[in-house]
């Protein structure tokens, strides 16, 4: 959540009054209802989809190009200000591996920036572990072959004129789909982009430091609900 709690108000006013942006808010309101109410909204896209199912193809890939042995974190690390579970944990970095759905989504991560929001999750990463050093990676693997299933039956059926999917146009269409999300004909060297990211204690501190004060917002929250719900009950 880091990248929408970092963010600060627009108005230089907002921000020397300690306000919280609308963007910081409106993160912490999910928290809330999270955690007082236990409901949380999980959206899954085919691209979040390909990310689960293929992050053990993923992690072997990066096993392929780095020449190591990395095996899948199943802890979650907690102390006073964060909490989170990163995907690769070594004795000296954390990795966050990223499944890019298509080439199209992945070759473009050569030219862009570090999202600063991953190098917040990255930060705080490295203060559960003790660690000073990461990662983000982009990684492209096939499609598992549920995915590419479910893809060719969503081409089916908006080729009604296809019928079944023994029609040569659907065939010829199906041939071109799994060509664009099948990849092991490009060097598995050319399908890994790594953007490195290493400790920076001062944004470390400044995330320590906003902590109180997201407690105290989460705090006026569940104080107005209660006080709210008492108000109606007299």
């Amino acid at each position: 959540s880091w990248g929408n709690l970092l963010t600060e108000p627009q108005e230089k006013a907002a921000r020397e009054r300690g306000e919280l942006s609308k963007t910081c808010q409106a993160e912490l309101f999910k928290i809330y209802n999270m955690e007082v109410f236990g409901r949380k909204k999980d959206i899954t896209t085919r691209q979040m989809e390909k990310g689960i199912i293929a992050e053990p193809d993923s992690i072997t890939l990066l096993c392929r190009l780095d020449k190591k042995l990395y095996e899948k974190n199943e802890k979650r690390y907690e102390n006073e200000w964060f909490c989170g579970h990163p995907d690769i944990v070594t004795e000296d970095e954390c990795l966050d591996i990223k499944t890019s759905w298509e080439l199209d989504s992945f070759t473009p991560k050569l030219m862009q920036s570090l999202d600063k929001a991953y190098e917040a999750q990255l930060n705080c990463y490295f203060s559960l572990t003790q660690t000073n050093s990461g990662a983000i990676v982009y990684c492209l693997v096939s499609a598992p072959p549920i995915i590419l299933e479910q893809e060719k039956r969503k081409l089916l059926w908006n080729m009604p004129e296809a019928a079944t999917d023994l029609n040569p146009e659907y065939l010829e269409a199906a041939a071109e789909l799994e060509k664009l999300m099948m990849f092991e004909d490009i060097p598995y060297e050319m399908r890994v982009i790594k953007h490195q990211v290493y400790r920076n204690d001062e944004l470390i501190e400044k995330m320590k430091k906003k902590v109180p004060r997201l407690r105290e917002f989460l705090a006026e929250i569940h104080k107005k609900h209660s006080s709210f719900i008492k108000t109606q009950l007299v």
